[in-house]
């Protein structure tokens, strides 16, 4: 959601169908038997005891996602990962020479995962591709890429068709952008437009309906350089971060809310310096980092609490998990219950689209060359943990 960050639900379940057959009955030739005397009655045979079956449970478990089709490692580095909720796409950017990419080019690739195929979304030219979002079912990806100026996009993987978002007519001067939030179906994307003089770089804020092709300004340049942004479901709330964010700094960015018709609303009052992570799917709530901790803004209370310690990186759309980074790598925190499980290695790194629903899975950057069996190319990789 936040842009310029580094940014991999069980995926894959097999059934085994197994088809009893009968062969079937012949006539044995009528033979004479012997007169015998009648034993009298005689107890049923007991019927077989029934056998109980249940399929076998998936456990947590690591597999390398950034490897060709066939499953062999790549011979240059892959990051900035993005899986989508239903588990089954994983989107990332790689310099890898094995998939036509290396040197001062980057490719972004969606893998498969029932499948392992890898589809390219290539505009050619050389372009830099940053980090990306995908649609809940993994058919729409909305990215940032350069060739002179970073400028946002969504592609449609279904239609195989690429557009840049940019308004019609936006006021000032603006020639370059970058790609915010995308709803989970695909049909809201938020993103900045702004230029380099200054401060200016992502100074207006709009929303795409993909279903009209409209685009409504969110934010004027006149309320200042906008960190990041995130969309609900039905494009009806915006969440939206003013001014830049680091640890320990004084209130220089701060998380607001706007309705469709209303102003917007301030979220992190008396709480320093915010970073915005993300509105959930329904707008109910919006999760930001403020004084070192995970707080979670009630849209319909108006109230705010704190539920989780620590800097989340990515959250659910249904906003129940969260990914916090911590000293010994990221963890998955259920922020109803509290627990937190390990899903990488420190120093790992999780975008803001890097977990599935129910954060079944969780896919992140790595150069830890332990993960997964060999592991030998000495490049930073993308994996995916799947969390039960």
């Amino acid at each position: 959601m936040l842009r310029n960050r580094y940014v991999p639900t069980t995926l894959l379940a097999t059934v085994l169908i197994a088809t009893l057959g009968a062969a079937p009955a012949t006539a044995a030739p009528a033979t004479a038997a012997p007169a015998t005397a009648d034993p009298g009655p005689r107890t049923p045979p007991a019927p077989p005891t029934p056998q109980a079956t249940s399929p076998t449970p998936l456990t947590p478990r690591t597999e390398r996602v950034s490897t060709a089709a066939d499953g062999t490692q790549l011979d240059g580095p892959s990051y900035t990962a993005a899986i989508s909720a239903d588990g089954r796409r994983v989107a990332f950017v790689t310099r890898a020479a094995d998939l036509g990419c290396g040197g001062y080019t980057s490719c972004l690739k969606v893998k498969d995962l029932a499948t392992g195929a890898l589809t390219g979304i290539d505009l050619g030219g050389g372009h830099l591709y940053g980090a990306s979002l995908l649609s809940a079912d993994g058919s729409r990806v909305a990215f940032t890429a350069n060739q002179r100026f970073n400028s946002p996009y969504l592609h449609d993987l279904n239609t195989g068709r690429t557009e840049r978002l940019w308004p019609e007519d936006p006021p000032g001067f603006n020639e370059l952008g970058s790609v915010n939030s995308l709803s989970p179906d695909g049909t809201h994307v938020a993103y900045t437009i702004g230029n380099r003089r200054g401060d200016a770089n992502f100074r207006l804020l709009y929303v795409r309906h993909t279903a009209t092709g409209s685009d409504e300004l969110i934010s004027p340049p006149e309320e200042g350089e906008k960190g990041g942004a995130s969309v609900s479901g039905d494009g009806t709330r915006v969440a939206y971060q003013i001014g830049g964010h680091s640890e320990g700094s004084e209130d220089t960015a701060d998380v607001f809310l706007k309705a469709s018709g209303a102003g917007r609303v301030p979220l992190d009052a008396g709480l320093g310096t915010a970073e915005l992570v993300r509105i959930t799917a329904d707008g109910h709530r919006v999760l930001f980092n403020a004084r070192g901790g995970l707080y979670a803004y009630d849209v319909s209370a108006g109230t705010t609490e704190r539920v989780t310690e620590g800097r989340a990186s990515a959250a659910t759309d249904d906003g129940h998990h969260a990914v916090v980074s911590r000293a010994d790598g990221p963890h998955l925190v259920d922020l109803r219950t509290g627990r937190a499980t390990a899903v990488g290695p420190a120093g790992a790194r999780v975008t803001p689209g890097g977990v599935s629903a129910d954060g079944g899975a969780v896919v992140f950057g790595s150069t830890a060359p332990d993960l997964v069996p060999g592991d030998t190319n000495g490049q930073e990789d993308v994996f995916l943990r799947h969390t039960r």
